[in-house]
């Protein structure tokens, strides 16, 4: 049973722009090592916002590696492991943004999204944020530290698997009923649990399975909504329409009560208040999986 947990920071509102990774390496159920690099981003342009939450400045990571140096260090060791990630849509794409930005062809791994698994894991959660999520579970950790969130975020994991009584990663997301998400060279698919709603609600445990079994309309009722960037097959008037037709709420700007950010290219400060308040946020492919095609 061989994984690792991953954690970006990034400089800036663009996911190619990585100025930190965490990585909390698990065998045989048990975290062998922490580790943690400085990432030289493209253009070094980093915003206040994000230097803000996470402390990393120009002066940090002057001399250090650029994202294809720390890739190619990392990319063998990654071998054969299932990555972990929490809110795992932005650590993925941090990474296939990076590789397009340099023209390099994606890492091949499996990977899970731990927020999806937490949720499934203890439906009595209300948060799925990592240190919600943490709190819940005792878990001590320092947030917005790449190598604290990523050795939070395998902790989380490994709690999973003695809940369930899986025996490795792969069982685990059957227990869980998610998807594995998976990067190939060219091309992904993204990490996927159904109605996740459902682990949200306030709704007694007696009830949940009827939950389970309401039309996709129903479970996405009480859902907010907020779409950011360029969508790339709806204007967001019909994303907004379609995810209305279903029952769910959308904003037009983040705040508390949002459960998912949609984002598309261009993502700006949307984003950076989704990632201060712990948002999931979504790829359009994966609202589109979210509210079935």
């Amino acid at each position: 049973m061989r994984a690792v947990a991953i954690d970006f920071e990034t400089a800036n509102e663009q996911r190619a722009s990585p100025c930190s990774i965490g990585l909390a390496w698990i065998d045989d159920g048990v975290i062998a090592s922490v580790e943690h690099h400085y990432i030289r981003p493209p253009g070094m342009r980093f915003a206040s916002f994000n230097v803000a939450f996470h402390g990393i400045g120009p002066d940090q990571v002057r001399d250090a590696d650029e994202f294809p140096a720390v890739l190619a260090m990392l990319a063998p060791r990654l071998s054969g492991r299932t990555v972990l990630a929490h809110n795992a849509s932005f650590d993925i794409s941090v990474v296939r943004n990076t590789c397009d930005v340099y023209g390099l062809p994606y890492p091949e791994f499996d990977y899970l999204c731990t927020v999806k698994l937490a949720r499934q894991s203890w439906p009595d959660l209300t948060s799925g944020r990592l240190n919600d999520v943490c709190d819940y579970l005792g878990i001590k950790f320092r947030h917005h530290d790449a190598s604290e969130d990523a050795y939070a975020c395998a902790s989380l994991a490994i709690e999973a698997m003695k809940v369930t009584g899986a025996k490795c990663f792969q069982s685990l997301a059957a227990a869980t009923d998610v998807t594995l998400g998976r990067l190939n060279s060219d091309s992904y698919w993204p990490c996927s649990s159904p109605k996740p709603q459902a682990d949200r609600s306030p709704r007694s445990q007696a009830s949940r399975a009827a939950f389970e079994d309401l039309p996709k309309s129903e479970a996405m009722l009480g859902l907010n909504f907020v779409f950011t960037g360029t969508l790339e097959r709806f204007t967001r008037d019909e994303a907004k329409a379609r995810a209305e037709a279903l029952g769910a709420k959308v904003s037009g700007s983040v705040s508390k009560k949002t459960d998912y950010l949609v984002a598309g290219p261009g993502a700006g400060s949307k984003m950076a208040d989704a990632v201060k308040l712990g948002v999931v946020v979504l790829t359009e492919d994966e609202w589109l999986s979210l509210i079935g095609g």
